[in-house]
């Protein structure tokens, strides 16, 4: 997995090119539409933080940003000075303990493609320790093989089937048809929820 040094790097030499700069659509639809504003929801990778601060702006006060890069928290603070510092988290995702069978939900938004592929299966485990009981996993995946040796890393439907059947319940993933312009027919939106062993 790249450093913390690799995340600021990009960062400060404003190398972002996976940022859009504004939310990303399908998801200011979840948002939109999500009724339960009370919701615990986590956005790890979240960079410089568009979607969490756009669904605290709409009422959800319960929505915690998380990324590796001080960089990016930085830009985040900068960006959205009225959020709740407490629910800053600037760590590793891999290295979160305070937060297990805690949130609701989890926003997917080109954090899965950033971590290695030999890191999946962890990342997997990972998210169902923090979900609570029926928590679930939403957002978006690349639906194409990318770069192999940094991120993105792509993936196809058929590999995450594969990959989340062992901890989730796939409930929905499908092409996007929502995405933003560079990334047509490229995007699945999925929709999972933690099985109950």
């Amino acid at each position: 997995m790249p450093s913390k040094k690799y995340w600021n790097d990009r960062y400060n030499n404003n190398d972002i090119g996976w940022d859009i700069g504004k939310v990303s659509h399908p998801i200011k639809k979840w948002f939109d539409h999500e009724s339960d504003i009370s919701k615990k929801i986590l956005i790890p990778g979240a960079g410089r933080g568009f979607e969490v601060g756009y669904a605290y702006e709409i009422g959800f006060k319960n929505v915690y940003y998380l990324d590796f890069s001080n960089s990016a928290s930085q830009k985040f603070k900068k960006q959205f000075p009225n959020f709740p510092k407490s629910q800053i988290i600037t760590d590793n995702f891999f290295n979160l303990s305070n937060y297990n069978n805690y949130f609701d939900t989890i926003i997917e938004q080109t954090f899965f493609c950033a971590i290695s592929p030999n890191k999946r299966v962890q990342y997997i485990n990972k998210t169902f320790e923090l979900l609570k009981k029926n928590g679930k996993i939403i957002g978006l995946l690349f639906n194409i093989n990318l770069n192999e040796k940094s991120p993105p890393f792509g993936g196809t439907k058929e590999s995450y089937e594969l990959l989340f059947k062992a901890k989730f319940n796939i409930l929905k993933i499908e092409t996007c048809y929502n995405s933003v312009s560079p990334r047509a027919n490229n995007e699945l939106w999925v929709s999972m929820e933690k099985l109950i062993k």
